[in-house]
């Protein structure tokens, strides 16, 4: 699996090492997501045959223009050959549904261009490299943009549903915002192509001669020393978060039995809501979440809890309170995720801080310990 460190640089990570990933922030924060796969074939060699071309050159090099977001010289070089439309393709086999397709791009003496899926309705998304925004969508899907510094941006289209078997999917110089056209001699920089299923970018995952898959993220602690740790009558469990994909249902913090039958959780809701549930014998006994709609960024959520006593705080404010129901019998912690199940509710995001204390702390303590400073 890959992450950005502290250098700003995409890295390679061994399995069974935590991903602090530095993308976009000075303070660091765990990667948590699920398993995923690049089906896009030859990643970062677009001279390579499995890129068709048309009206397009691609020209490998050494030198420092050429560096890629992970440092390598290994980035490629596009050039306009045709006024008509030049790009490259390539055709996979992917499941109807949802599909992600993204790629690292830098602005030559040209800053405009679109990718997209031609085998479904011609979906595609343009973007300036010079001013780093999305500047056009056609016929659905939704597009973003990441900055990864020194002139990199990653450009992500996403397609609501695709055709279910051969679907293609280009990158192409273009001559303006929801442009077909090109422009002779126009040239931009490019590596690491990804195409994945469902409606999310994960982190870059290289491939060569075969779709390459990662293995999910599934961080756990259980116990005797932890339960010893999770107070048993009473609590608070705290976690600093921040959200840029708002998965429903992703897990941020929690305390259980390995199960859904007792646990004190803390999670991302519908609707974009953080939510934090106590449940016991299988049933809810609190459920406070905050209103719907809430922005991309860092938040801070505590929840306590004690016998017929729950209380849910977000930076700084009390979100809501419960007094019906016991504690649960908790034996197990997990980040990002329920239990150990590599199927579902994984967070797809970054966990900054987690922390578990035995006491139900004060409302005031809880203000002051989610306070946004």
């Amino acid at each position: 699996a890959t992450r950005v460190n502290a250098s700003g640089l995409i890295q390679s990570v061994a399995s069974g090492v935590p991903r602090i990933d530095w993308l976009g922030q000075s303070c660091p924060a765990l990667l948590v997501e699920a398993s995923g796969q690049n089906l896009c074939l030859q990643s970062e060699a677009f001279d390579n045959a499995s890129w068709s071309k048309t009206d397009i050159t691609v020209t490998t090099g050494s030198t420092s223009a050429f560096t890629a977001p992970d440092g390598t010289t290994n980035a490629d070089l596009f050039t306009s050959t045709a006024s008509a439309v030049s790009f490259l393709a390539q055709t996979i086999t992917i499941a109807s549904g949802a599909a992600t397709f993204s790629v690292f791009a830098k602005a030559g003496n040209h800053g405009i261009f679109r990718i997209g899926n031609v085998s479904s309705a011609a979906r595609a998304a343009w973007f300036d490299l010079n001013a780093g925004a999305v500047i056009g969508t056609v016929n659905g899907g939704t597009a973003s943009i990441q900055n990864y510094g020194s002139g990199w941006y990653r450009c992500i289209f996403t397609a609501s549903s695709v055709v279910s078997g051969g679907s293609t999917f280009i990158i192409a110089i273009s001559d303006a915002a929801n442009g077909t056209a090109s422009v002779i001699g126009a040239t931009m920089y490019a590596w690491g192509a990804q195409l994945e299923t469902g409606s999310i970018a994960t982190t870059y995952i290289p491939t060569t001669t075969a779709a390459v898959s990662r293995a999910a993220d599934v961080i756990s602690a259980s116990g005797a020393l932890v339960s010893g740790l999770i107070g048993q009558t009473e609590g608070t469990i705290y976690a600093e978060v921040d959200l840029r994909n708002w998965i429903a249902s992703g897990r941020i913090l929690t305390c259980s039995n390995g199960t859904s039958d007792e646990r004190i959780m803390i999670q991302v809701g519908a609707n974009r809501t953080l939510q934090a549930i106590v449940t016991t014998a299988s049933a809810d006994v609190a459920n406070i979440s905050t209103a719907s709609g809430q922005v991309n960024g860092v938040y801070k959520c505590a929840l306590t809890y004690a016998s017929g006593d729950f209380a849910f705080y977000v930076n700084g404010t009390q979100i809501g309170t419960d007094s019906s129901g016991g504690v649960p019998a908790c034996t197990s912690v997990f980040l990002g995720k329920i239990g150990t199940s590599a199927s579902t509710n994984f967070l797809n995001d970054r966990i900054r801080a987690a922390a578990l204390y035995t006491t139900r702390l004060s409302n005031d303590q809880l203000a002051n310990l989610t306070a946004l400073t």
